[in-house]
C-alpha cells in the first residue's frame, strides 16, 4: 500500500503545471502509479543465499544515496519524482530516473559492464566512434586503441550507471534497488517515460526537463550514443514500492551487518545482493 494520499498529490502537481497537456500527463502517471500500488503484489523470490541473481529484460535499477529513515520513504511510497519531495533542481525534476535493462544477463556481468568506461574515438576526419569497455578490459584499453587504425584522439569517462549506482569503481553509492518492470502494471508507467521519443514530443517533454537543459537534453534524445544511452529511462512522477524486488548494496555495506539488518528491517521482503552478483541475505 501507499502512505501519501493521492489527492495531496494531485494538488501539488496542479500547481506545478500550468500546460494542460502537461497536467492531463501526469494525472495519467498518477492514476497508473496508484492502481499499482493497490493491486500489484511481487511474487516471493525463489533465491537460495549464495545463488546468482539473474537480471530479465526489462528489470529496472535505481542507485540511491539515501539511508536510514530516507530508506523508510521509500519503502512507504515508492521512488517519487523531485517536484513532489523538494524541489531538487535536478535534470529531470519531474521524472524518476532508472536503468532500463535491454537483455537477460546475470548481475555479476551488469556490474562488470557498467562498472568500466565508455570511450569516444575521433579518427583524423573527425569521424566519431563511442563504446562502453567493461570493467574487466579496462586494463586492455590503451593495447586495444592503439591496434585500431581508426583512432587518431580518443577520451575516456566512467559509465553513468558507474557514477550512480554500486560499483566495482567507487563507495560513494551503497544501494540500489532491483525493480520488476515485467507485468503490465510497469508497462504502463513506462509510457511515462520522457527519454523515449515514441510517447512524447518535444513541445510536451519541455514541461519536464530542466529549462537550462532543454535545448541539450532534445539534441542528446534525438542523437543517443553510448555516453546519453538508450540505456536510460525517466518516469514521470514516480515508481510505487511494490515492484521493488531486491537490493543491491555495495562494498561497504556488505561488510556492515548493521546496515545490512537496518535494510533488511525496512524491507524484508527483499533479497539483498552483492557486487559479486550474489545473494547474501533473505
Amino acid at each position: 500500500m501507499i502512505n501519501v494520499e493521492k489527492k495531496l498529490i494531485l494538488n501539488r502537481l496542479k500547481t506545478k503545471y500550468q500546460d494542460l497537456d502537461a497536467l492531463r500527463k501526469m494525472k495519467e502517471q498518477l492514476d497508473y502509479y496508484f492502481l499499482a500500488g493497490e493491486n500489484y503484489y511481487l511474487e516471493k523470490n525463489n533465491y537460495q543465499l549464495n545463488d546468482e541473481v539473474i537480471l530479465k529484460k526489462g528489470t529496472l535499477m535505481h542507485g540511491t544515496f539515501k539511508k536510514g529513515s530516507e530508506l523508510q520513504d521509500i519503502k512507504e511510497n515508492g521512488l517519487l519524482a523531485s517536484v513532489l519531495i523538494n524541489d531538487r533542481q535536478s535534470k529531470y525534476p519531474s521524472a524518476v530516473g532508472v536503468w532500463n535493462l535491454k537483455w537477460d544477463i546475470s548481475l555479476k556481468d551488469y556490474i562488470n559492464f557498467y562498472s568500466g568506461g565508455t570511450i569516444e574515438m575521433l579518427s583524423m576526419r573527425g569521424e566519431r566512434k563511442t563504446k562502453v569497455i567493461p570493467y574487466n578490459e579496462m586494463k586492455n584499453i590503451i593495447e586495444e586503441i592503439s591496434r585500431d587504425d581508426f583512432v587518431f584522439r580518443w577520451k575516456i569517462e566512467q559509465t553513468k550507471e558507474a557514477r550512480f549506482m554500486p560499483s566495482l569503481v567507487q563507495n560513494k553509492v551503497q544501494i540500489a534497488f532491483i525493480i520488476n518492470g515485467n507485468n503490465e502494471y510497469m508497462e504502463n508507467l513506462k509510457k511515462g517515460d520522457i527519454l523515449n521519443q515514441n510517447y512524447f514530443d518535444d513541445n510536451i517533454v519541455r514541461n519536464f526537463v530542466n529549462k537550462d537543459y532543454y535545448e541539450k537534453f532534445i539534441k542528446e534524445r534525438q542523437n543517443k550514443d553510448d555516453f546519453f544511452t538508450d540505456r536510460e529511462s525517466a518516469i514521470l512522477l514516480g515508481i510505487p514500492p511494490c515492484f521493488i524486488e531486491g537490493i543491491l548494496v555495495g562494498r561497504e555495506y556488505e561488510k556492515d551487518t548493521n546496515a545490512l539488518k537496518e535494510i533488511k528491517k525496512i524491507f524484508p521482503e527483499c533479497y539483498i545482493c552483492n557486487l559479486d552478483g550474489l545473494v547474501i541475505m533473505l
